[in-house]
C-alpha cells in the first residue's frame, strides 16, 4: 500500500509540474469562453524541433510575423509569432518566453491570420469538400456565397546538384506554389484561373450577364484582387446565389 502511495504522489507532482510549465508559457489569450477544455486557457500543440531544411524551405512567411489564431470553440489567441509549414500543411507558433516551436493542435484550429508585410493573410480549416471529409488550411480571399480560396503548398524540382546554405549537396529545390480556387459549401472546392473566361466558365447561365457587369465597371480579371472585385460584383447582383 505504502509502495502505492508513493507511486501514487509522483504521477501527481508529475503532473502538477507540468501544469505549472503550461501555465508559464506566456502566451496572451483573449476572448476566452467558459467552455474552454483547454489548460488555464493555453493554446494545445505538440512541442517540436526543426530541422535547417525544413526551416529554410517549407515555412512561410521566411521569418516569424505577428498573428493570431481562433479556436472551434470560439478562443482566440493573440500576439503570437506565427508561420506556415506548407509542405506538410501545418500551424507553427514560436514561443518567444521559452524559445520553442509548437505545432498548433490542427483538430481544434478554425482559423488563423499573420501579417505578410503590409498585407493580413487569413487562413480557414476546410473540414468538409463534396460531401467528403478534409482537414486543410486555405487562405481565405473573399468569403460570399461563391468564395475564393488558395491552397499554397510546396513541390519538388529537380536541378543539377549543388550545395546549400548549409553546405549538402542536393539535385532538388523546392517551389513555394499556390492554386485557386472557388468554394461553395454545395460544390466544394472548384479549381480556376484568374482570369475572365475562367469565370464565365464557372456560371455558364449568366455569362452574357456578367460580361455586361464587367465592362460596365471596367474590370479586368486578371489577378487576385480583380478576382475578388469581380466576385463581389456578381454577388451584389444576385449572380452567384
Amino acid at each position: 500500500m505504502s509502495g502505492l502511495i508513493k507511486y501514487t504522489g509522483v504521477v501527481l507532482g508529475v503532473l502538477f509540474a507540468f501544469i505549472i510549465q503550461a501555465q508559464n508559457m506566456g502566451i496572451n489569450t483573449y476572448n476566452l469562453n467558459s467552455e474552454s477544455n483547454m489548460l488555464q486557457g493555453k493554446m494545445l500543440g505538440e512541442v517540436l524541433t526543426l530541422t535547417a531544411e525544413v526551416n529554410s524551405y517549407f515555412l512561410y512567411p521566411n521569418d516569424w510575423v505577428p498573428g493570431s489564431v481562433k479556436f472551434v470553440n470560439g478562443n482566440v489567441f493573440e500576439n503570437l509569432q506565427l508561420r506556415y509549414q506548407a509542405y506538410n500543411d501545418e500551424l507553427i507558433s514560436y514561443n518567444d518566453n521559452g524559445r520553442f516551436l509548437y505545432q498548433v493542435e490542427k483538430e481544434l484550429v478554425e482559423s488563423f491570420s499573420f501579417q505578410d508585410g503590409n498585407k493580413t493573410r487569413k487562413f480557414v480549416r476546410l473540414t468538409r469538400n463534396n460531401n467528403q471529409q478534409t482537414n486543410m488550411y486555405l487562405e481565405e480571399l473573399y468569403k460570399g456565397a461563391v468564395s475564393l480560396m488558395v491552397n499554397w503548398y510546396i513541390y519538388e524540382q529537380s536541378v543539377s546538384p549543388y550545395k546549400d546554405r548549409n553546405g549538402i549537396m542536393r539535385a532538388v529545390e523546392y517551389k513555394l506554389h499556390k492554386d485557386y480556387y472557388l468554394y461553395t459549401e454545395q460544390d466544394g472546392l472548384t479549381k480556376i484561373r484568374l482570369n475572365r473566361a475562367a469565370l464565365l466558365s464557372r456560371f455558364p447561365e449568366n455569362q452574357k450577364q456578367i460580361r455586361k457587369l464587367l465592362r460596365q465597371n471596367r474590370l479586368r480579371v486578371n489577378d487576385e484582387l480583380s478576382m475578388v472585385n469581380a466576385l463581389l460584383l456578381l454577388n451584389e447582383n444576385n449572380i452567384t446565389q
